[in-house]
């Protein structure tokens, strides 16, 4: 579970990084079905789904609360892998 939340953690941290709130539905909604058929037993899903949802959330508002910092760490020079990915 500790794995599960570390890794879980590090994502919403990179999702944060890079995109918009929107995208944290559908990497739930991916790592819910793969952590259900994953698991061995309802508890354990319930469980892992929930850990994985919430440390999700956590490494992204982390992140939003981090940009700030660092995007005035560098100085005036863009950093790119803040920026928003535009379509094209």
């Amino acid at each position: 579970m500790v794995v599960l939340a570390i890794c879980s953690g590090l994502i919403g941290a990179l999702a944060g990084m890079r995109f918009r709130v929107f995208i944290l539905f559908p990497i739930i909604f991916v790592g819910s079905v793969a952590l259900a058929t994953l698991t061995a037993s309802w508890s354990e899903t319930t469980l892992a789904i929930v850990v994985f949802a919430s440390s999700l959330q956590l490494g992204y508002v982390c992140t939003l609360l981090l940009r700030p910092t660092l995007v005035s760490l560098g100085g005036g020079v863009r950093l790119p892998f803040l920026g928003s990915p535009t379509l094209r």
